[in-house]
């Protein structure tokens, strides 16, 4: 079949058609394929500290003002609680930092300064990041979340 004059421009026209829904749906593709993951949040009633976070970690809570956990798809969940404590910074990074060690918690990281302080600890079944802020001379703010690795 010889394209000459109008057939020419239509099959012209079609070629062009056709290229820019492919380069749509290829674009479509690559940012569907390139989105980053999002994972819902599971937030505990209000005052209450979400099923599943080892609660030992909780250290003379006195209101609990958040807890959630995330799933992240079976292979990690992460709980996390922030409560307030009537402990003074340093008692409360002490005895963080003791519990810590006395259940073979590899200490990454840890930081004190005159407001606040910070101790990162990684084992084999999780990891605990454990932020500690004082917010009055009587009140000091802790923020605890641990990972837990699902074998």
């Amino acid at each position: 079949m010889d394209y000459t004059g109008k057939n020419a421009q239509l099959m012209r026209f079609l070629g062009i058609v056709v290229l820019i829904v492919l380069l749509a749906g290829l674009t479509y593709w690559y940012n569907q394929s390139n989105k980053p993951k999002v994972f819902p949040r599971t937030d505990a009633a209000a005052g209450q500290i979400i099923s599943g976070f080892p609660e030992e970690l909780i250290f003379h809570a006195t209101k609990v003002n958040e807890s959630y956990l995330v799933d992240y798809e079976k292979k990690q969940i992460q709980y996390t609680v922030d409560y307030n404590s009537k402990d003074k910074l340093v008692a409360a990074f002490a005895e963080s930092l003791e519990y810590l060690e006395k259940n073979n918690y590899r200490i990454i990281n840890q930081r004190t300064e005159p407001t606040s302080a910070g101790i990162y600890g990684k084992r084999e079944d999780g990891d605990i990041n454990i932020l500690i802020q004082k917010l009055t001379p009587t009140t000091t703010n802790f923020v605890i979340s641990f990972v837990k690795k699902i074998k």
